[in-house]
């Protein structure tokens, strides 16, 4: 706190430069990502999903995404069970758990979230998508949350992006792209299928 007005201002003016200068810093290492993913380097993707390890530029020269075989059936398992058999991703979770098989952090069981995101991530069909999310201002709150203070901890949030504007890195396929397809339209059916039961339960109840 400065003991004038003089450097109180100098200290507002000095904070809205670092901010300035935090802002031009995320932009350029965002342009300097989404060029980098446009040119195929696996080095722009945050870690690697189940299924895969990855390896960093110390490591072995170049970024890139290894196999693990032992969890690489098991996502091959997954899409079977759902893309061929067409089953729910609950009796997925139960057939996981009953063979004993753990999570990469050691669970038993298994999350249905968890399930969901191997089957809608397209890495496992030969293509990793770069820029799934964006952070953006945080929208403004028509009132404040009980309990909470009236201003967010945070300015911003984060936002999801349209599949259309991910950017695809080639990385090694798990799966064909026909048993990727076949388990996303499962999923788009299984999703209607429980849309319809919960109105039909719905309407029994109202009855």
């Amino acid at each position: 706190i400065g003991l004038s007005p003089e450097d109180d201002l100098l200290l507002q003016v000095q904070g809205m430069v670092a901010e300035y200068e935090r802002a031009k810093i995320l932009e350029r290492s965002r342009r300097g990502k989404r060029h980098a993913a446009r040119q195929g380097a696996v080095s722009v993707l945050s870690g690697a999903p189940y299924g895969y390890r990855y390896v960093g530029k110390r490591d072995g020269g170049v970024a890139r995404y290894e196999i693990l075989e032992d969890e690489a059936r098991i996502v091959q398992q997954i899409f079977a069970w759902i893309g061929r058999e067409r089953v729910s991703i609950g009796e997925t979770c139960r057939r996981l758990q009953q063979e004993g098989i753990r999570t990469r952090s050691g669970k038993p069981a298994w999350d249905r979230s968890t399930v969901w995101g191997i089957l809608r991530n397209p890495a496992y069909a030969g293509t990793a998508a770069f820029g799934k999310t964006r952070i953006g201002p945080m929208p403004a709150r028509l009132r404040p949350v009980r309990g909470g203070s009236e201003q967010p901890r945070r300015a911003h949030r984060v936002y999801d992006v349209a599949p259309g504007e991910w950017i695809g890195v080639p990385v090694p396929p798990l799966v064909e792209e026909a048993l990727f397809e076949a388990a996303r339209e499962q999923l788009a059916e299984n999703r209607r299928r429980h849309r319809q039961q919960r109105a039909e339960l719905h309407d029994a109840v109202r009855v």
